[in-house]
């Protein structure tokens, strides 16, 4: 480990003793009634076993075979005062062809509590497309994220530096509208060699009460911007999640539905005979979840792409994957994946996956 590396893991860890001691010290010197203006503190830790075939040996390597510190989270959120709260989660997670483990800020933004209507966000945040990309690691449905979010966002996803507004809609169901603009950095997709150039997205998400049980949520989302071959690069997508969770018994019985399809170009290529040559993918992922009992999910995934440039041939991608999961509270959990990949050469991959999931401190709810 780098002197650099232990000297940032270092200033994480006093960080959070600072907060804890503030926090408490505030806690015996305030007046009774009283609420101290101190961040809430969280961590989440996920290990991992992957064995698989055309999986690397070499432990640098990320993923690779064997057990590995999949990531950890640290998250530091509060109210600023009557107008703002302040977020930051801190990811620490291995980089890939090294040993050493980096620390970088996943989220670092403020928003606006008292606006009527809107909700304004500044800051480095996760990009609101679609159902999967706004989502930590933790919160995944599965180990891995979706074939098509990996080709066009990468590992880490859609996550920038920018500025948010989300309007919601006056109507008899929920309809919010998000805008929002930010820097193209991100490697798989812009990776924009201009620091002044800026991307946009639009999504738009209707969510319906069918009933006392069902829940149906659609939503579409659009991001452009430019990238390294100083051409346009854009993602349309839309997503459907169907949830049913009785009223009575809700505990121990529920069953989600979602789909999402993405269609990309990410990059155009000038070629002296046809001009420019656009990469273009497409991908959908659709996946089941069934609670069956209190603490027990069965999980299903099916996942097609088209156009993935790293697989030559017949240009198309194909993955199921199965999951069961035993949650014994919201801050633990345990989960076996088992993934059949069918390469756009014509071959196939098994892959068996174990993680564990542990929360401590304050966790704050997951997007709906």
């Amino acid at each position: 480990m780098t002197p650099v590396t232990k000297i940032k893991i270092f200033a994480v860890f006093a960080l959070i003793l600072a907060a804890q001691e503030s926090q408490a010290i505030a806690h015996h010197n305030a007046a009774p009634g009283s609420q101290a203006a101190n961040p809430v503190i969280g961590a989440n830790f996920l290990g991992l076993y992957l064995r698989g075939p055309k999986l690397p040996q070499d432990s640098k390597q990320v993923p690779h075979n064997g057990f590995s510190l999949q990531e950890s989270e640290f998250s530091f959120s509060s109210d600023v005062d009557p107008y703002f709260k302040a977020s930051a989660v801190f990811s620490v997670a291995q980089e890939n062809g090294q040993s050493e483990f980096s620390i970088s800020p996943e989220e670092v933004y403020f928003e606006t509590l008292s606006l009527p209507w809107v909700n304004l966000r500044v800051g480095k945040f996760k990009a609101a497309f679609g159902k999967q990309n706004s989502l930590h690691t933790h919160a995944y449905p599965f180990i891995d994220s979706p074939l098509i979010n990996q080709q066009l966002f990468g590992a880490e996803g859609l996550n920038e530096v920018g500025a948010s507004a989300a309007v919601l809609i006056p109507a008899s169901w929920f309809i919010e509208i998000i805008a929002q603009t930010f820097t193209t950095r991100n490697e798989a997709l812009f990776n924009s060699p201009n620091s002044g150039d800026l991307g946009g997205l639009l999504h738009l998400k209707n969510l319906w009460d069918l009933n006392d049980d069902i829940t149906f949520e659609a939503g579409l989302s659009g991001v452009l911007g430019t990238n390294s071959a100083d051409q346009t690069a854009s993602v349309c997508g839309a997503d459907l999640t169907l949830k049913w969770r009785p009223a009575s018994g809700g505990k121990y019985k529920a069953v989600s539905f979602t789909t999402e399809f993405l269609y990309g170009k990410r990059k155009e290529i000038k070629d002296s005979d046809s001009g420019l040559s656009a990469e273009k993918i497409t991908g959908l992922a659709s996946w089941l979840q069934y609670q069956f009992a209190e603490r027990w999910w069965a999980q299903g995934r099916v996942e097609k792409a088209y156009g993935i440039s790293q697989f030559p041939g017949s240009a198309n991608d194909f993955k199921v994957s199965t999951l069961l999961g035993f949650f014994p509270s919201e801050f633990s959990g345990l989960r076996m994946q088992y993934d059949f990949h069918n390469l756009a050469s014509n071959t196939t991959d098994h892959t068996l996956g174990l993680q564990y999931i542990i929360s401590i401190g304050a966790h704050p709810a997951h997007a709906y």
